[in-house]
């Protein structure tokens, strides 16, 4: 956890408060606030940071209520966070202007989402069973945030392969999409409709919601136990696979993934490893043929526990 989203947390901690609270009421000790139609295309200005008295926060009427309460949460970042001082004008979601600059803005932004969906409660509400949509509509209600702020902030903070994307009215996916854990970051989900194919063969649950208007789907993806039970070695295993798919002319492409994963999660146990490999082939259009093959378990788990080995070594 980043430095400034544990000052988020202190904040509330000091307040004992998680969401549903007054945000206008909190941000309102730190400072004083005011709300204006701004003659400029900025989100909020805060002005005397550091300074004895307390800082005078300025609100860009004009924005979207929602937008006009991450600016408020965003604005008390600059206050709480000691490097920032002065006067500091807001530009949300902007990433222009000097380095310098475009740090404390990301730095308001992360301190203002944490203080809106804190960590702990986002998991805590996770574990709680509700289903996916109904918890990120629960999240959104009670913390009073824009759909996309709730689906990158929940995203990043929960432990387990999630993968969701923005679908239109017809199910093509539309849009980049959030990723959790070690969801598969390489799927073709572009042009995809998730009404006529399912993707991912991996996905333990995946179901479509609503969001307001708009439609999402997720996939939900867990670590399984491979047990090796082939007498034959990954390379002969591999070879039967690519003749049986008739995938041969992708053998380099297959050969290379394993290694590339296997060193991101080498430190987990065996079948953590193996399921964030296979999840690495898996939602590729070209691996589709070489996942579904029932042998294809067998190439990974017998890989993997070399390339284990070899690390021992």
């Amino acid at each position: 956890m980043l430095p400034v989203e544990k000052m988020a947390q202190k904040i509330l901690r000091r307040h004992k408060i998680l969401p549903p609270y007054n945000l206008q009421e909190l941000v309102s000790i730190y400072g004083d606030i005011s709300y204006y139609p701004f003659p400029i295309d900025a989100d909020g200005i805060t002005i005397g940071i550091g300074e004895t008295k307390k800082p005078q926060i300025l609100i860009n009427s004009t924005k979207a209520e929602i937008r006009q309460r991450f600016t408020l949460a965003h604005e008390l970042g600059h206050i709480i966070i000691p490097w920032h001082t002065g006067t500091i004008v807001s530009h949300c979601d902007g990433m222009a202007g000097e380095f310098e600059y475009r740090t404390m803005e990301s730095e308001a932004n992360k301190f203002a989402a944490e203080l809106l969906m804190p960590t702990d409660w986002l998991t805590s509400e996770f574990q709680s069973g509700k289903k996916f949509g109904d918890y990120v509509n629960s999240i959104i209600e009670r913390s009073q945030v824009s759909r996309d702020a709730a689906l990158i902030k929940i995203h990043s903070v929960i432990d387990v392969p999630l993968l969701t994307v923005r679908i239109d009215d017809l199910g093509n996916v539309s849009g980049n999409p959030f990723l959790s854990g070690s969801a598969p970051r390489s799927a073709d989900l572009q042009g995809k409709n998730v009404f006529f194919s399912d993707i991912f063969s991996t996905s333990i649950s995946s179901d479509v919601f609503t969001i307001n208007d708009k439609l999402y789907k997720y996939w939900l993806f867990s670590s399984e136990h491979l047990e090796d039970k082939d007498g034959r070695d990954w390379r002969e295993i591999l070879s039967c696979i690519l003749e049986e798919t008739g995938c041969g002319d992708i053998q380099q492409s297959i050969n290379a993934v394993l290694p590339a994963h296997f060193q991101k999660h080498k430190q987990k146990n065996i079948d953590e490893i193996s399921s964030a490999v296979i999840r690495a082939y898996d939602g590729r259009e070209r691996f589709a043929r070489v996942v579904a093959h029932p042998l294809f378990k067998q190439y990974v788990i017998k890989r993997i526990k070399e390339l284990k080995l070899k690390k021992q070594l």
